[in-house]
């Protein structure tokens, strides 16, 4: 959001919220300024309709907790964006020219296109509200799959005029009203006659088919006109949920977007979509994805969880009231925490330094660079207390000042039973860290470690291994096998790593140290000649490059092998070989600094070139939070504690 738009937010919402909550009607129109003939005129028109006092209360609803929402200005420039994007997507039907085609459009020719906003409240005219007005009580009252809804779910759940704030006001619910419908019309089981949840999991499905959707991270121009949207092959988690949001309120199937500001444990947040099904309960779905109800990153564990609202957020309106400075996540404050729905919570109390009498303080989570706010305590003297978090996470409480976060209290981790263990430094009782990786290990990585379990480390005297004996078997998946061996009888001159059957020899180092040697000894390199689909540079030379982000992918799944043929016999004293992975294991020749949080700040305990594939720290404080950083390349790093000999990751 750009400063522009804060500074207009922050002064509505400041000024709307110095009055009682009965004038808030009439602050409305005072904001509405030269508009405000169009919002009486809504207020007339239904006010003159005595059977329609509900559409006079959802219009009141809707003009009260305008002030603050802001929409893209029409502009020739973003019009002809709009229209160059619909124009490619006629032209072809594989998704894959239509990816190219659109990916040049919004990549260069309108990659710094500037938006500008206007305030709803200032320019919506009265035409346009009543028409959303009376189609959406149409959809409520006389359509099929919102019958169940009361007045105040009606209200967040279908009446709004609008999906996101980065949006054009035009006719988006009209054009979606005969839009994937082709399923949802063949309805004819009278067990599905009503039932939103069946409503909604069809008209999915053909959202599905309609845009087959491509998930995309990297940043992209606002698409803000919803019947475009429909045409843009790809996007965000957040641009489909708003997709399937306007589809779903355009055919009156109750929808919300749910969503997690930053996950507790990796970079970015995440959004979702919730159906109010017929029992009354929210259930979660992926827009133009999944079915309601069907598991989804169950595995991630959540320290909040949010619903979007057109309606003002009362305690964030304090906030703004009561604080000068407000962090990035609240700047937008139409939301409602429903964590409850998602987690077992827990609420924390805890003292805190508040020197300069703050009224608010935050918990935080790290997102791999630094720590985000992500929810509220109001603050009573020296204590706060944050209502419904998340377990099992690392929180830091801070303050939010003009510089940024400010640290108010020690961090914590609040454990899966739901106690709060603080981590003060202990710089009595030291502890040395020997680290093998600076990033958890994540499924898409975690492959490459199932792969080396029942891999063998053999030796020979004998070119093809006729003789082979048996060092080690790899007993289970691991990214790093570090195996100390001994004896005079473990002298061979060929040494290989012999891949399980299935899983193409994937390994991405391979190396082998004699006694008291400090790097690895090198030979001619041999085994499984070529590469999966004869691609050069993952053939074996690959696990012996030293480098953690290429590895050795056999032509052929079972029988493969890579070694090392040293020219003499020789005594191996250790052995490492390395998963194929994510290239967060710790590399040779590589610079890392240690940092651990020390009341307000990291503090470094230095900067090391690694020589072998772990790093080693002496003197490190204990009960302490770690981090890693490697200052040669790459970017992921995650926050840690370390006990019993292991990094715990937070």
């Amino acid at each position: 959001m750009t400063s522009k738009i804060f500074i207009f937010l922050s002064l509505c919402i400041f000024f709307y919220t110095c009055s009682p909550k009965n004038n808030r009607l009439e602050d409305a129109l005072i904001q509405a300024k030269g508009n405000r003939k169009e919002l009486q005129e809504v207020l007339e028109y239904y006010s003159k309709q005595p059977k329609d006092t509900l559409k006079y209360k959802a219009a009141c609803f809707l003009i009260e907790n305008m002030p603050g929402h802001y929409s893209i200005k029409e502009i020739p420039l973003i019009l002809s964006y709009y229209n160059e994007i619909d124009s490619v997507a006629k032209l072809y039907d594989f998704p894959r020219h239509k990816k190219d085609s659109l990916f040049e459009i919004i990549s260069k020719k309108y990659e710094n296109i500037q938006l500008d906003y206007l305030p709803d409240i200032e320019f919506i005219s009265a035409d346009y509200l009543i028409k959303n007005i009376d189609y959406s009580f149409s959809l409520w009252q006389d359509g099929s799959w919102a019958k169940h809804i009361n007045f105040g779910n009606f209200c967040e759940y279908i009446l709004p005029y609008k999906i996101t704030e980065e949006q054009l006001l035009d006719n988006w619910k009209e054009y979606f009203e005969k839009y994937c419908i082709k399923l949802v019309n063949q309805i004819y089981c009278d067990v599905h006659i009503n039932l939103a949840n069946k409503a909604c999991e069809l008209v999915n499905r053909d959202l599905n088919h309609a845009t087959q959707p491509t998930l995309k991270s990297e940043p992209m121009t606002v698409v803000g006109k919803m019947n475009t949207l429909a045409n843009v092959p790809y996007g965000s988690c957040d641009s489909y949920a708003i997709l399937s949001l306007a589809v779903m309120r355009a055919r009156g199937i109750p929808t919300a977007i749910d969503y997690t500001p930053q996950w507790p444990f990796r970079s970015l947040g995440h959004s979702w979509n919730v159906l109010l099904d017929n029992s009354g309960k929210n259930v979660l779905f992926v827009g133009a994805m999944s079915r309601p109800g069907e598991p989804h990153m169950e595995d991630h564990k959540m320290a909040k969880v949010f619903r979007r609202t057109y309606a003002i957020n009362s305690d964030i309106e304090d906030i703004y009231r009561l604080e000068k400075y407000i962090p990035p996540t609240f700047r937008i404050p139409f939301m409602k925490d429903v964590s409850n729905e998602y987690m077992v919570i827990e609420n924390i109390s805890i003292n805190i330094k508040n020197k300069n009498n703050h009224k608010y303080a935050y918990l935080a989570v790290f997102d791999n660079k630094e720590w985000q706010p992500i929810y509220w305590g109001k603050c009573k003297g020296n204590t706060v207390t944050f209502n419904n978090m998340g377990r099992n996470i690392a929180y830091l409480p801070v303050y939010y000042t003009l510089n940024g976060i400010k640290p108010a209290a020690s961090p914590f981790i609040l454990t899966l039973n739901g106690i709060r263990k603080e981590l003060v430094i202990d710089t009595l009782h030291t502890q040395v860290l020997k680290l093998y990786r600076k990033y958890p290990l994540f499924v898409y990585a975690e492959l490459g470690g199932r792969r080396l379990a029942g891999g063998q480390i053999q030796a020979s005297n004998d070119s093809l291994f006729q003789d082979a004996r048996i060092i080690h078997t790899i007993p289970n998946p691991t990214q790093v096998e570090d195996v100390q061996l001994s004896g005079d009888s473990l002298t061979f001159r060929y040494w290989r790593y012999m891949s399980p059957d299935d899983e193409f020899c994937n390994i991405a180092e391979l190396a082998f140290y004699e006694e008291d040697s400090i790097s690895p000894v090198t030979g001619r390199i041999i085994g499984t000649e070529g590469a999966f689909e004869n691609d050069n540079s993952r053939n074996k030379y690959a696990a012996f490059d030293k480098t953690l982000l290429t590895f050795f992918d056999a032509p052929v799944a079972s029988g493969a092998w890579a070694g090392i043929d040293f020219g003499r016999e020789i005594t191996i004293n250790r052995i490492v070989c390395i998963a194929r992975g994510d290239g967060n294991c710790i590399e040779p020749d590589n610079e890392y600094e240690l940092l651990y949080w020390d009341e307000d700040f990291w503090k470094s305990k230095g900067k090391k070139i690694a020589d072998d594939f772990y790093v080693k720290y002496d003197d490190c404080p204990t009960n302490a939070l770690f981090l890693l950083r490697n200052h040669t390349k790459g970017k992921d790093e995650r926050i840690f504690t370390y006990e019993n000999g292991k990094q715990i990751w937070w």
